[in-house]
C-alpha cells in the first residue's frame, strides 16, 4: 500500500529546554504538523562572580551559549574557543574576534584544543557553578591553569507543571526533546515523581548525545534517538525525520 499524511493529526513534542530557548525551536518548527507542550525542566539565571580584570589569560572556552550571556566582562582579543554555531554566532555578536568553533562535544573540544595548549597557559571558562572535573583534569594534566567562573545557576525545576502533565494525559505517543544530562536528570526525577514512568515508555525521547541517552536509557528502551549533530540543527533534522515517520500510516 502506498503511504500517505495524515490530515489533522500533528504530532505531539515536548520542549523541556529553558523558556526562551523552547519559544526558538516552537518558532522553527512547522505549527500545522506539531502540537507544542513547552515545559521548561531547567533554569538558568546568573550568578554573581568575581573577575579579576588585570588578569591576563591565554584562552578564553565557552561550553554553552550560557557562558556567553551570562558573562559580563569583554576580552575580546583573547583566543575564544566554543562549542556549537549557536554558541559561535553569539560569541561573534557579543564582540569576540579571534572566535574557533567547535562542532561536537567536550571529547571533541579536548582533541582540538590540545596542539594549542601550553604548560602554565591560563585558561578562563565562563560556565554553571556546577564545576566540570572532566575539564579541570583535562587541564591539568596539560599543566594549564584553568579558572571556571561561575556565572549562571543551572536549577532541575518543573516550571509549568501543568503543561508537562498535560502532554502526558492527552496521547499515547509523541516525541520528548532533551538537551542536556542536567535535563535527562530532571525529566527522571518528574516522571518518577508525578508517576509517569510507565506512560513515558510509549514516548519517543530525542537526544544530542550517548551521554544523554546512557542517563534515561532505562525509561524508554529501543525507543531513544541520537541526533548525528549535537546541537539544535541536529535536534531539528531529527524532529523533522522522527515525526515524518510519526505521521504516516500504510
Amino acid at each position: 500500500m502506498l503511504k500517505k499524511k495524515l490530515i489533522n493529526n500533528r504530532v505531539n513534542i515536548l520542549l523541556t529546554r529553558p523558556k526562551r530557548d523552547s519559544q526558538k525551536m516552537y518558532r522553527f518548527l512547522d505549527k500545522e504538523k506539531f502540537k507544542f507542550f513547552i515545559a521548561p525542566l531547567i533554569e538558568i539565571s546568573f550568578n554573581k562572580y568575581q573577575f579579576d580584570k588585570k588578569m591576563n589569560y591565554d584562552l578564553v572556552l565557552f561550553t554553552s551559549r550560557n557562558g556567553i550571556v551570562n558573562f559580563r566582562h569583554s576580552l575580546r582579543k583573547t583566543k575564544v574557543f566554543v562549542i556549537g554555531d549557536g554558541t559561535f554566532l553569539l560569541a561573534k555578536n557579543k564582540g569576540f574576534e579571534n572566535v574557533i568553533n567547535i562542532k561536537g562535544n567536550l571529547e571533541n573540544l579536548k582533541t582540538t584544543i590540545k596542539p594549542f595548549l601550553k604548560p602554565n597557559f591560563r585558561i578562563l571558562h565562563p560556565t554553571s557553578t556546577k564545576l566540570n572535573k572532566c575539564l579541570k583534569d583535562f587541564f591539568n594534566l596539560q599543566r594549564c591553569i584553568y579558572n571556571p567562573i561561575g556565572c549562571y545557576k543551572s536549577k532541575m525545576v518543573n516550571s509549568n507543571a501543568e503543561r508537562f502533565e498535560n502532554f502526558f494525559n492527552s496521547c499515547k505517543d509523541g516525541l520528548i526533546t532533551l538537551f542536556s544530562r542536567r535535563t535527562a536528570i530532571s525529566f527522571k526525577n518528574e516522571i518518577s515523581k508525578l508517576g509517569y514512568l510507565k506512560n513515558a515508555q510509549s514516548k519517543k525521547i530525542l537526544v544530542l548525545s550517548k551521554v544523554i541517552a546512557e542517563e534515561i536509557k532505562d525509561i524508554s528502551p529501543g525507543k531513544v534517538f541520537i541526533s548525528k549533530k549535537p546541537n539544535e540543527e541536529g535536534m531539528i533534522d531529527l524532529i523533522e525525520k522522527i515525526s515524518q515517520k510519526e505521521n504516516l500510516i500504510d
